[in-house]
C-alpha cells in the first residue's frame, strides 16, 4: 500500500506515472481547491492510476471536512470511480465525535441517493459497515436453508475484514468512535425502510440469473 501525502505536479512530475504498489492500492490525502472540491493534480493522478488498474483511496482528514462541498465531491469520486475515506477526529471529545457522527450519516444519504447512483467502490467506515449488516439480515432471514456451521462462518467473515485498508482504518480508530458512528449508522440505515428491501431485491435478482 502506497500512501501520498503531498501531490504537486510540478515539483514531483514523475508521479502522474502509475507505480507498482503491494496490494494494489494507493491512498491519497485529499485537499481542496478554490472551488470546494478536490486540487486538480490530484484528480489527474487518481485517474491516472484507476485508469491503470489501481484501487485508488482517497483519503479526507477530519479536520479539513469543512473546506470541501460534499455533494460535488460525492458526484466526483463517483464519477472517478475512486473509494473514499472518511477519517475520524484525533481530538475526541463529545462534539469531534458527534460531527463525525453526522458526516457518516450525511455520506450515507449521498451513497444511497441519486448522486452516487452507479457508485461500486468503498466509503470508509460505511459501507463496510454496511456490507456487514446485510450478511446479517441474509443470515437471518435464511437460516432455515444455512447451516449452523455455515452461518457462523459468515458471521466471523463479516467481522472480520480481509481488505487491508478496512483492517488499517479499523485498527487506528478509537473504540468510543466505532461504538458511536456504528450506533447512528444503524439507527439511520433502520430508518431508511428501502435499505433492506434492496438488498432482498438485489438477492433474488442474483438467485434468478444464477438459474438461466
Amino acid at each position: 500500500m502506497l500512501r501520498l501525502a503531498s501531490i504537486v505536479l510540478n515539483q514531483n512530475p514523475d508521479l502522474i506515472q502509475p507505480p507498482k504498489v503491494d496490494d494494489n492500492i494507493v491512498v491519497i490525502s485529499l485537499l481542496a481547491d478554490a472551488n470546494d472540491i478536490i486540487a486538480p493534480d490530484i484528480i489527474d493522478v487518481a485517474m491516472s492510476y484507476a485508469v491503470a488498474g489501481i484501487d485508488v483511496v482517497l483519503e479526507m482528514d477530519f479536520a479539513n471536512y469543512d473546506y470541501f462541498d460534499h455533494q460535488k465531491l460525492a458526484s466526483l469520486i463517483c464519477n472517478g470511480g475512486w473509494s473514499l475515506s472518511l477519517l475520524p477526529p484525533q481530538d475526541l471529545n463529545k462534539d469531534s465525535t458527534d460531527k463525525y457522527c453526522q458526516i457518516i450519516i450525511d455520506w450515507y444519504q449521498f451513497w444511497r441517493g441519486d448522486v452516487m447512483l452507479n457508485f461500486d467502490k468503498i466509503i470508509y467506515p460505511i459501507t463496510p459497515y454496511a456490507e456487514y449488516l446485510t450478511i446479517n439480515h441474509l443470515i437471518a432471514k435464511n437460516k432455515e436453508a444455512i447451516s449452523k456451521e455455515d452461518s457462523e462462518s459468515l458471521k466471523m467473515l463479516s467481522k472480520n475484514p480481509t481488505d487491508p485498508y478496512a483492517v488499517n482504518f479499523i485498527k487506528n480508530m478509537q473504540i468510543d468512535v466505532v461504538g458511536a458512528f456504528k450506533l447512528k449508522l444503524n439507527q439511520k440505515i433502520e430508518s431508511d425502510k428501502s435499505f433492506y428491501t434492496d438488498v432482498d431485491l438485489l438477492t433474488d435478482l442474483t438467485e434468478h440469473a444464477t438459474r438461466l
